[in-house]
């Protein structure tokens, strides 16, 4: 019971570092926002996770079982602070709060585990599927829960959640864990540079199909949240697929690289779709599932592997983990963002060219032409929405198909820009996996289990 509270407990703080993902939309739009003010949603989390993960594994080392109790607790009233959050800036400061309850829960249970499991390979083992799974699966949970309800929904579920597990925690014998000596500021507490590194780049890489794939599935091709929710949900599911057929691959340097070539391959395969159908990203999400279930687990045990410490070194993984998505965050996002704007840009000079060969009454044109363009100001940099433009101007008689025909043209034109905006950034990404395989193929020795 309590190794399935334990690993519940990481399953449920990394699930959060993306599970809002696909509440994002709705967030920014409530707000008011920008795409890259409300990506500090997400970049906070992580960067406060990746700056207290390695100071919340020392702290924590001899008084795990109040600590994890504690950071439960934090982690609960965080998240009904984010769901009550007032305004964009408040909701960012809990998200902090979050990531620190976060920090001490995803270090304190690797030490439990570890001092409950016989073999300590199985204990990180564990851990990392759990937090493996649990970051695959956000995006889709927070879009079935965006969906049915809102986007409150998303911190709501998590207060009884984190509560049910930190009540099961004090309910069940906690494990004896014994000192550890280790070397201060030795060899002992130093990270595994090559494992750490290559976790960094990989995050950073997978922060596209996280971040990207989801806003250009709601804001792109207008998918509402459960149906983007489904689609996105693809990926865990061959993240767990893989992850439980990894053990049939006995060298573990093979399943790092093997796992790191098919998250670049997938990437660049969400950056070369010829068109906007959920369809296209089916085969690239499998790639990357599979990479992501073979590939940062691996990492996670040789950077853990013989150390006296695991949770201090846990704590580094989470710190190069969340890093990373924090690198992938800022490295993309003004990318993608100027890449819209170009391409709505675009999309518009080629949709008033579609307008004015339209065979519509000249008047009628120009009064639809002037609702596209408010709707387009209304947009304020994002993909607009052309519904309404249409709704406000219905057709004369016997305009109703060239008006439909119209419609279906430049929302086409719209869903391809939007496609296109996106490429470049699922491009770089696939490069940012692909330099993960330097620090892997350089140090290979050190890969070695």
């Amino acid at each position: 019971m309590r190794r399935a509270a334990l690993a519940a407990a990481v399953g449920l703080v990394l699930a959060d570092s993306s599970v809002v993902t696909l509440g994002l939309p709705d967030i920014l739009r409530e707000f008011d926002a920008t795409v890259s003010e409300v990506a500090w949603v997400l970049t906070a989390f992580n960067l406060v996770l990746a700056l207290a993960a390695v100071p919340a594994a020392r702290w924590t080392r001899r008084r795990s079982g109040v600590a994890l109790t504690a950071g439960l607790v934090v982690f609960a009233v965080a998240s009904g602070l984010c769901a009550a959050a007032p305004s964009l800036p408040a909701l960012i400061a809990n998200r902090c709060l979050q990531a620190l309850g976060g920090a001490v829960i995803v270090t304190t249970a690797l030490e439990q585990l570890v001092a409950l499991e016989r073999s300590e390979q199985r204990a990180i083992g564990l851990w990392g599927a759990a937090g493996v799974t649990g970051a695959a699966v956000g995006p889709a949970l927070g879009g079935v829960l965006t969906g049915a309800f809102s986007w409150e929904a998303i911190f709501i579920v998590q207060v009884p959640a984190a509560l049910l597990i930190a009540a099961t925690l004090v309910f069940t014998p906690a494990p004896a864990i014994e000192p550890r000596a280790t070397e201060v500021g030795g060899k002992d507490e130093r990270p595994h540079i090559p494992a750490n590194l290559a976790l960094l780049l990989i995050s950073a890489a997978l922060t596209a199909a996280l971040f990207l794939l989801v806003l250009l599935l709601i804001e792109g091709w207008r998918e509402p949240p459960g149906i983007a929710g489904i689609a996105v949900s693809v990926m865990p599911v061959a993240a767990l697929l893989a992850g439980l057929g990894a053990s049939r691959l006995p060298d573990i340097r093979t399943r790092i690289e093997a796992g790191t070539i098919a998250i670049a391959g997938g990437l660049a395969a969400l950056g070369l779709m010829p068109g906007a159908s959920l369809g296209w990203t089916v085969a690239p999400q499998v790639l990357i599932g599979a990479g992501l279930g073979l590939t940062v687990s691996a990492l996670t045990q040789v950077a853990l592997r013989g150390r006296s410490a695991p949770a201090l070194h846990g704590g580094w993984t989470i710190a190069a983990r969340h890093a990373g998505v924090v690198v992938g965050l800022l490295l993309l996002t003004p990318v993608f963002t100027s890449d819209l704007e170009q391409n709505a840009h675009d999309a518009q000079l080629a949709g008033t060219a579609k307008l004015i060969d339209a065979p519509l009454r000249t008047l009628h044109k120009v009064d639809l032409g002037r609702s596209i363009a408010d709707q387009i100001r209304a947009a304020d940099g994002r993909l607009p929405d052309i519904g309404p433009a249409f709704a406000a101007n219905p057709p004369g008689p016997g305009e109703a198909a060239a008006q439909a025909r119209l419609r279906i043209a430049l929302q086409d034109q719209i869903d391809r820009g939007a496609t296109h905006a996106f490429s470049t950034s699922f491009l770089l990404a696939g490069l940012l996996a692909l330099l993960a395989l330097v620090p892997i193929l350089t140090r290979r020795g050190e890969l070695d289990l």
